[in-house]
Parts: C-alpha cells; structure tokens; sequence
C-alpha cells in the first residue's frame, strides 16, 4: 500500500474510531441521571431560603414550591435576565416566606447543549422527589435541632448521623464546619457539601451550614458559597427558631493569615474585624434581644482545656475570642458550641469564661458525636451523644 493510501485510510479509521467513542459517551452520559442526590434546603431562616441541587451538567431548570397546600408556583435560577447552565450545582433562591410555613418543594433539571445561539438541545427533564417541612418560626413556644461537626467526609459517620437525625425529627439541623479534608475540585464539591452518597441530609429541613478551616484549603474554596447557602452568600449569619437565637460566626483559618504555608492566601483578620462590626449591629435587634436564649455556633472553639497556643495550629481560636468577646457577654450569649478538636469536651462558666463551651467529636465512628438541643419557655436541654447512643455531655440552661 503506497504511504499517502495507508495514511488516509488510518486517519478515516482513526477518525471514526474518535466518533465512535465520541457517541458511546454521550450515550452513557445521557443514559446517567442529570439529577445527583436529592436537593439541599438551607437558609435556614424563612425569609432567605434557597433550595440547592446537584447535577450532571451542563444543565438548567426550575424549582416549584408550594405553601400550606396551595398552588405550585416556579422559581428560576435567574439572574440578570439569564437562566442559570450549571455544571455542578443549581441554585434556587426562595421569595421571603412566612414563619409556620407547610413549604412543599420539588426540582425540575434537564441537560442543555448549544449547538449555535439558535440550536439549544434539551435532554430528558427528570424531576425530584417532593419534600415537605415547616419553616422556622421566632413565635413558637419550642423547637427542636440538631449540630454535626467535623464530618471530614467520612460516608460511614454521615450515614449514622443522617439516620439519628430523621428519628430525631428536628427543625433544623446545623452543620459545624469541617464538611472536608480540602478543597481541590468543582466535580467532587456536590459529594462533599450536599449529596454525601445520595443522602437526603438536608431534605426534611433546612440546614445552618458553618464553614470550618478546612473548608477553607485548596484552590476550589472560593468556589464554596456556590455549593452552600446563607444568608446574603455570608458564613456570618443570625436566625430564631421559638425561644432560641443562634449566631453563625466564621472562626477561619487554624493559623495567622501570616504563617508560612499560607504564602499570602488567606485573609482571616479582615474577615474577624467584618464580623465584630456586623455582631454589633445584630446583637441590637429587637428580635434577638427578645429571645429567652442565646447561643453561637462557631467551627474552632473560643476556649480549650489549657491556653498554649504554640501547637504550630489553633486548638482554639485567641483572636477570634479577642475580637468578639465583649459583644458576646453584651449580647448574652449562654452557650458556645464548636467542633475542630476532634476531642469532646464540656468546658463550664467561670470567672475567667463568662459562658459554657461545647465540643463536639471527630470524624471515626466511634469518635463522632450528635448533639441535641431541645428549648422551652422553662428549660434548654443540651444532650450530646457517640453515634452508639451513648450519653457523653449534657447541661440544661435557663431563660434570660
């Protein structure tokens, strides 16, 4: 066979081999759900709701929700006149909704592909299953909720800790911080922050996510507020649920923005100094005033069982505790609660710490914890407990 002959004829097999592998992945990508896991509901307070969903992208779509039974109403992705194409994720921001609210959602997602800007392909529209819930509601006399912490990606420990957490039954349930070991990749961030092995983890009720100093490392952190939600996409945030105010502060970084490994890449002090102003402000609204308790959640605790700080890393957070002190004792806070440790402990008031500290476990199976809170107009109970049952911490506070 002459040379130009041969080269033809292995470009022309070359070229349909390309086009046959070409079309065996399009049809196994077509042949996956665009749907990955159940959505994601997190706020979690009922004015600044946003319904999250992983998928197989590049897709778009709609949200429907439904109040007290009525009629379903849709909510885009849009901004700035545009329908959100997502390849991992699809964010759906919720009008402000009533306190006490019966909230009925679904998701409706399917695959887009541009051809040119006249020829849009539409894969197959799958929908999710329908949730229910009822928001948060700063008038009611109880509520109920639930904190993980440090759950560094450990399926097995999340899968206990979802199936306590639906027997539990709560309002909301709060995420501590430390969801992962880092940060490196859009693709695995859907697994990581909202569909660990396609677990409804936040479906039932909206979810409080906080930030932890591994949510923080790699160069995907930044992409972290498109894959989580709060209030105004800020890791700093106040709710109510009946008679219990929560602060979410952002402790950071386990280190000074100035240590060596960080070479310039974070910036943790601006952010506390942010955080101080904003605490200041909110501390003085009447609704958190009014509340008959008051706790923060915070990723790093503000105190440990000794004050070295000379680790190399913060078992607690100095600065953090520095900073916002003074307007936590203003305010009236009752109770911190924090993980980081991966180390129990119930550190109690005392002169030098005007309030409780509560830390949660680590990431293992038999290190894990879940606590418990559950609040009247007489009593807060606190219960933390190993994914066996066992009781580890308990304390009870009283109304303000």
């Amino acid at each position: 066979m002459k040379r130009r002959n041969f080269l033809t004829s292995s470009l022309a097999i070359s070229a349909l081999r390309v086009q046959a592998q070409d079309t065996q992945a399009t049809t196994e990508k077509s042949a996956e759900s665009v749907l990955r896991g159940a959505p994601v509901i997190s706020g979690p307070d009922p004015a600044s709701l946003a319904i999250l969903q992983a998928v197989r992208g590049p897709a778009s779509g709609y949200a429907e929700i439904s109040l007290n039974d009525g009629a379903w109403q849709k909510v885009l992705p849009e901004q700035n006149g545009l329908v959100a194409l997502e390849e991992h994720v699809l964010k759906f921001y919720l009008p402000n909704i009533a306190p006490s609210t019966e909230l009925r959602y679904r998701v409706t997602a399917s695959t887009a592909t541009y051809k040119n800007a006249y020829k849009i392909i539409r894969g197959k529209a799958e929908t999710s299953d329908t949730y229910q819930l009822t928001t948060l509601d700063p008038k009611k006399k109880t509520t109920r909720f639930i904190i993980w912490n440090d759950t560094h990606e450990n399926l097995e420990t999340i899968r206990s800790l979802h199936e306590m957490t639906l027997e539990a039954k709560p309002d909301f349930l709060v995420w501590n911080g430390d969801q992962t070991n880092d940060v490196y990749a859009a693709q695995k961030m859907a697994e990581q922050y909202l569909s660990p092995g396609s677990l409804p983890i936040a479906s039932h009720y909206p979810l409080a996510y906080l930030r932890g100093n591994h949510d923080l490392r790699g160069p995907a952190a930044r992409l972290v507020e498109g894959f989580t939600h709060a209030p105004g996409e800020d890791f700093t945030y106040a709710f109510r649920s009946g008679p219990v105010a929560c602060l979410a502060m952002d402790t950071g970084e386990d280190k000074p923005d100035d240590h060596p490994v960080f070479t310039g890449m974070v910036g943790c002090a601006a952010m506390r100094s942010r955080q101080s102003k904003w605490l200041e402000k909110i501390i003085a609204e009447p609704w958190f005033q009014s509340a008959p308790y008051k706790i923060m959640f915070c990723h790093i605790p503000l105190w440990w069982e000794d004050e070295v700080t000379d680790h190399g890393y913060y078992w607690f957070q100095k600065p953090c505790r520095e900073a916002w002190l003074d307007l936590l004792v203003k305010a009236g806070i009752q109770l911190v609660i924090s993980g980081h440790t991966h180390q129990t402990s119930l550190l109690p008031k005392t002169a030098e710490r005007p309030m409780p500290q509560l830390i949660g476990g680590g990431p293992k199976k038999e290190s894990a914890t879940i606590t418990q809170i559950v609040a009247d107009e007489k009593k807060l109970m606190v219960t933390m407990k190993k994914l066996n049952g066992k009781l580890v911490h308990e304390l009870s506070l009283d109304p303000t």
